[in-house]
């Protein structure tokens, strides 16, 4: 029972997120609701690595030409990863320079910088540094980004581990993305922004408990990020907002994984038809999601994914929890219909092909809103949200061992993540959910990347085109405008709609850097880097040309390529 005081500090961390999102009409007390936490946890204690791992895009990729063999039966759009299921499949450690020694540890190149290591328990602790310095050329400024943080993982026994994080951040980024963040009063990434002489700064807690009953079943508490997909972006569910607390059951058996997730998310109120009103609190809302997926041969993995959001209070008052969508079954578009449509529904499939070992293609098609018969009814009926994804890897490129090359193109029309009421859009903490440039674009990216023997080298590549709207319309990229401002509110008659209507707009940007690995198993790196971005339409003209060097120890991912 040594580890009671560490489980009893960890259900109060978990605690204040869950009773924060509970709905005022349901009685939780919070004794009970620890005992029982508590009670769950106590069988397992001293009884393999049941942690999460990160999501950053450098480390993924770092095991990705491993994870994507015909050979191995990892669900790849499902992230993140559990470590003890691509452990069964992937000599994870071996990979990562991980050594396994038992007793206490300290190393800056290899392994968690500080770990504890016994029998069948484990602890890691490790800092979180995000530190760049840079010069952006054209707008003749110098930019900084001082991240930091700490972690704490751990391995309890075989059954359970649990993670725990703080990231902070001081910010004077690039001008488009302060402009951004005096649009949402939000850090991306992060939480709420707070301004200062030196730009920005914000912080976040992050953290979860994971339980495994047996090896085919995972259950996760937390507050965290999920990504669902197999590309660099995703259309289902991306990492590029706050983290959020949620409720994640996982069952993995045979060729099949299925995922529940239950995630508690907020929003901000608008002060009028287009405008965030930063006088009021966030408010809560709530969102439901499956997912299965479903190796059919060793080429062919399928995804069938669904979710529904909806808000805390509806027009009679207080709402809460949907307890009709906690039911972990698949298919909630018929629950949703019984209960008369009043909320947010997506439907989407993900598929991938591994033709051979070094080549992959990955594709997803969403759907937020179809109305077939009022389609047929006239060209360009705004109900047409539709969004798509096809992509393609390839592992040591012209013989390279160690250069890989990723393409991607993604196309989402205009109105896809947004409803009519505006409060159960698809977001979080004034962020989308899904693509940080929302809706009404279509985007190509490239990646040439190299890694070997800790040298790393990649180039990056992104065009877009997008069509925002225009000053007092909605001409379908602002997810966070109700679809009752699309012709008046009439919308049984709401065509004549088109694919990059509004203010067009070219995004193009070029990315190049090198670095050295100093640590994989943590992802700490040394690097320098180059930028070259513009944004140009009859409104806009920006351009940035950036160079600077950076430290990070990569266990997150951090967008600005919008």
């Amino acid at each position: 029972m040594l580890f009671l005081p560490l489980m009893q500090l960890v259900v109060n961390l978990i605690l204040p997120f869950m009773h924060s999102f509970l709905p005022l009409n349901h009685n939780f007390p919070g004794m009970k609701l620890k005992i029982a936490i508590l009670l769950l946890f106590v069988p397992v204690l001293l009884k393999s690595q049941q942690t999460n791992l990160p999501l950053n895009a450098q480390y993924l990729n770092s095991i990705d030409e491993y994870l994507q063999r015909q050979d191995v039966r990892v669900h790849t759009a499902i992230k993140p990863y559990l470590r003890s299921e691509v452990d069964a499949e992937i000599a994870l450690d071996s990979i990562l320079d991980h050594p396994l020694e038992e007793g206490f540890h300290a190393n800056l190149s290899k392994g968690d910088i500080l770990e504890f290591r016994k029998k069948n328990c484990f602890i890691g602790i490790n800092p979180i540094l995000d530190m760049e310095f840079g010069y952006d050329i054209s707008q003749k400024e110098i930019l900084y980004r001082a991240g930091y943080g700490a972690e704490l993982k751990a391995d309890l026994g075989k059954k359970l581990s649990l993670g725990f994080n703080f990231q902070g951040v001081q910010d004077n980024p690039q001008d488009y993305v302060a402009q951004l963040i005096e649009t949402t009063e939000v850090v991306p990434g992060y939480r709420n922004a707070e301004k200062n002489d030196n730009g920005f700064s914000s912080a976040m807690y992050s953290g979860y408990v994971s339980y495994t009953p047996s090896k085919h079943f995972n259950m996760q508490v937390g507050n965290d990020k999920n990504f669902w997909g197999d590309g660099y972006r995703s259309l289902f569910l991306s990492d590029q907002s706050s983290n959020y607390p949620y409720v994640r059951l996982a069952a993995n058996f045979w060729k099949i994984k299925y995922v529940y997730l239950l995630n508690f998310l907020k929003y901000q109120p608008l002060d009028s038809l287009y405008n965030f009103d930063f006088a009021q609190e966030k408010e809560k809302k709530y969102a439901a999601f499956h997912y299965l997926s479903v190796d059919f041969t060793d080429w062919f993995q399928w995804g069938f994914f669904e979710g529904v959001t909806w808000q805390h209070a509806d027009t009679n008052g207080v709402r809460g929890i949907e307890w009709n969508y906690l039911n972990p079954v698949l298919f909630i578009r018929p629950i949703e219909f019984a209960l008369g449509s009043p909320d947010n529904i997506t439907l989407g499939m993900n598929f991938k092909f591994k033709p051979h070992n070094q080549h992959t293609i990955y594709s997803q098609i969403l759907l937020d809103d179809l109305d077939i018969s009022k389609a047929r009814g006239g060209k360009g009926f705004y109900r047409t949200k539709i969004a798509a994804q096809i992509g393609y890897k390839t592992y040591n490129l012209g013989g390279v061992k160690g250069l890989n090359l990723q393409t991607e193109f993604n196309l989402v029309r205009p109105y896809v993540y947004a409803h009519k009421i505006a409060e159960q859009n698809y977001s979080h903490f004034n962020q989308s959910l899904a693509h940080p440039l929302n809706a009404n674009f279509y985007e190509i990216l490239a990646f040439l990347r190299y890694n070997r023997n800790n040298w790393l080298g990649s180039f990056s590549f992104q065009y877009a085109k997008q069509g925002l709207d225009e000053f007092g319309k909605h001409n379908g990229s602002n997810i966070f405008v109700s679809d009752f401002v699309i012709n008046f509110g009439d919308l049984d008659n709401a065509y004549d709609n088109k694919f990059l209507q509004g203010q067009k707009t070219n995004i193009l940007s070029f990315s190049a850097k090198g670095g050295y690995l100093i640590n994989k198993s943590i992802n700490m790196s040394v690097e320098a880097f180059c930028n070259y971005r513009t944004k140009k339409s009859e409104l806009i003209n920006e351009k940035n040309i950036i160079f600077g060097v950076g430290l990070k120890t990569g266990l997150f991912n951090r967008y600005t390529d919008f």
